[in-house]
């Protein structure tokens, strides 16, 4: 073998460990900011709910109870009443604060009620809530809330958005972010995302 041969499979070598690398940690070089479900499952005419939480304002510190860091629970999320027609509601975590084309899903809940406007705290893994909604899968492949853990120093935001659906997806139990997403499309009226940052310790 040439020494340029030679030369050239080291070089390629490195360089696939190096994409290896970035992949592994969640930020692959270009591919960022992520594309958050709202701006994929878009609201009919822009309509908005307002979403609130008794745990943070928005725009505000997410509390260290909420996180890895802490007792890493759900935080009560709560909304008001969808638009007429509302057939169910959808409420999603995502991180926006990484490099990659997908946001980091902290939590996925779909199926929710047309009746129910909140989420208390603390909510159980369970795939099949005691409310009648689903819970689906989070970056870690188990069901329910993980909390954020960005790499410390590092400020994120979460984005807890809230939607209403004209149907139900009727989605088996566990789904995933992506199928969520995609079954939500032409189906939403109003969509709502509450903020809060965390920066990681």
């Amino acid at each position: 073998m040439s020494t340029f041969v030679r030369n050239s499979v080291a070089a390629l070598a490195i360089a696939g460990v190096a994409v290896g690398a970035a992949f592994a940690q969640g930020q692959p070089a270009g591919d960022g900011p992520p594309v958050l479900a709202k701006q994929i499952a878009t609201a009919r005419g822009g309509t908005r709910l307002l979403v609130s939480s008794g745990a943070f304002t928005g725009g505000e510190a997410i509390p260290d109870k909420y996180t890895q860091n802490g007792d890493n629970v759900s935080p009560a999320i709560n909304w008001v009443r969808g638009p007429t027609g509302t057939q169910s509601f959808v409420v999603l975590a995502e991180d926006s604060g990484v490099n990659r084309h997908d946001p980091i899903v902290h939590w996925v809940v779909y199926d929710i009620p047309s009746t129910v406007t909140s989420l208390p705290s603390s909510m159980p893994g369970d795939d099949k809530l005691e409310n009648g909604g689903m819970q689906g899968k989070n970056i870690a492949g188990k069901i329910g809330y993980i909390g954020p853990k960005p790499p410390a120093g590092q400020t994120h935001p979460y984005h807890f958005e809230v939607f209403a659906l004209n149907t139900k997806l009727n989605l088996d139990p566990g789904a995933d972010r992506n199928t969520v997403v995609n079954a939500m499309k032409g189906h939403v009226l109003a969509v709502g995302d509450l903020i809060g940052d965390y920066t990681g310790k």
